[in-house]
């Protein structure tokens, strides 16, 4: 079995959603050296880098993450190559939802992480394949671009949202997932009040124990 990193490494100064002032910084509060050791302080926006959303971001009332089930952070997910631009509800068909728990999408964006195309006319949702992924009983829909919506508009959201599913957006390396399900985790820090974390996503694969599903 292979562990695969599915995550984009948080860094000083390193792009972030138009219009967040809420950039990471890395500080070096000591070095190496004599009789000292290496510490730092980290400070960020919840939505930087490689991030889940919980209901909570779009509908008040929802649960914070410290009182989350990290359960529903967890499960099973299927990979489906999806287009740039408006992904629609063809790029589900065929597909067992049923059968799993995440959907990711995997549009190619990733590629250009850290160059001023990334966030500019990114893939997203149609309202079509949001209500189809709402209407699935998954726990979340994660994609390799900035957000399930294009700039400025929020139905994608809402409308997960108000299922229950959590987001996972600018996830990394989903060209290295397979046509069968795998077993998928993007864990959030305990944030208290909060609606969104930073996440380390992992993908397990390899086992020899998945199915395709489309």
């Amino acid at each position: 079995m292979t562990l695969i990193d599915l995550s984009h490494p948080l860094a000083t100064g390193m792009a972030v959603y138009p219009g967040d002032e809420t950039a990471p910084v890395i500080s070096r509060l000591s070095a190496h050296g004599e009789g000292r050791h290496q510490s730092s302080a980290f400070t960020s926006g919840c939505h930087a880098g490689t991030h889940i959303d919980l209901p909570l971001h779009f509908r008040a009332g929802e649960p914070a993450l410290e009182d989350f089930p990290v359960g529903r952070c967890e499960g099973t997910a299927v990979a489906l190559d999806a287009p740039e631009g408006a992904i629609p509800p063809a790029v589900l068909a065929g597909v067992d939802l049923a059968a799993v728990d995440f959907v990711l999408l995997r549009t190619g964006w990733a590629r250009h992480w850290g160059a001023p195309q990334y966030y500019r006319d990114w893939p997203w949702l149609t309202e079509g394949t949001a209500l189809l992924l709402a209407e699935a009983g998954l726990k979340g829909v994660g994609l390799d671009g900035p957000s399930i919506d294009p700039f400025g508009v929020e139905t994608a959201h809402h409308i997960l949202a108000a299922a229950g599913l959590i987001n996972i957006e600018n996830l990394a390396a989903l060209d290295r997932l397979p046509a069968v399900p795998f077993r998928f985790a993007a864990l959030p820090l305990r944030l208290a009040g909060a609606e969104a974390s930073p996440v380390r996503a992992v993908a397990w694969v390899g086992d020899g124990g998945g199915r395709r599903v489309g």
